[in-house]
């Protein structure tokens, strides 16, 4: 269906997550190869399992949001999959604060970094999956109506 009025949105959103966070995906990766570098700056290798959890959960994460993306690329003008991409949205939304929020204690508390930078961070990164669920909403608001009056829009 393309006059799913959420799609642009959707759509937009989905592109930015797949490209942003195959970036971010390179990133950790690297990150996790140059341990050995940066190691004795924050904490040694009293850390280094830490660290390592800490990258593996970002590329994990990252690859999450890919597929997140993937998906609302797929299934942008289908308002009968909006409950599936709100699901997805909202599940992005949660992680991402669950995530940042433990990098940001751990890491503001042992290497005096500000925690606020990591809220401030946060909410940006915020900014993409909640679009997202704005565009899935729409969609699914036509997917009832289509429901309640018969047929498509």
């Amino acid at each position: 269906m393309t006059n799913a009025p959420g799609r642009k949105h959707i759509l937009v959103t989905s592109i930015l997550l797949i490209v942003l966070n195959a970036f971010l995906t390179l990133l950790h990766i690297l990150t996790l190869l140059s341990i050995d570098f940066w190691l004795p700056v924050y904490g040694g290798e009293a850390l280094r399992g830490i660290w390592i959890l800490i990258t593996m959960a970002g590329i994990l994460l990252s690859l999450f949001f890919v597929a997140v993306g993937i998906l609302g690329v797929i299934f942008c003008g289908r308002i009968d999959r909006a409950g599936m991409l709100i699901g997805f949205g909202s599940a992005t939304v949660a992680t991402t604060i669950v995530f940042n929020a433990a990098s940001a204690m751990f890491s503001s508390n042992n290497f005096g970094e500000s925690v606020y930078f990591e809220i401030i961070f946060t909410m940006a990164v915020l900014v993409l999956p909640i679009l997202y669920i704005v565009g899935a909403v729409k969609n699914k608001k036509a997917a009832d109506f289509a429901d309640q009056y018969g047929g498509f829009l």
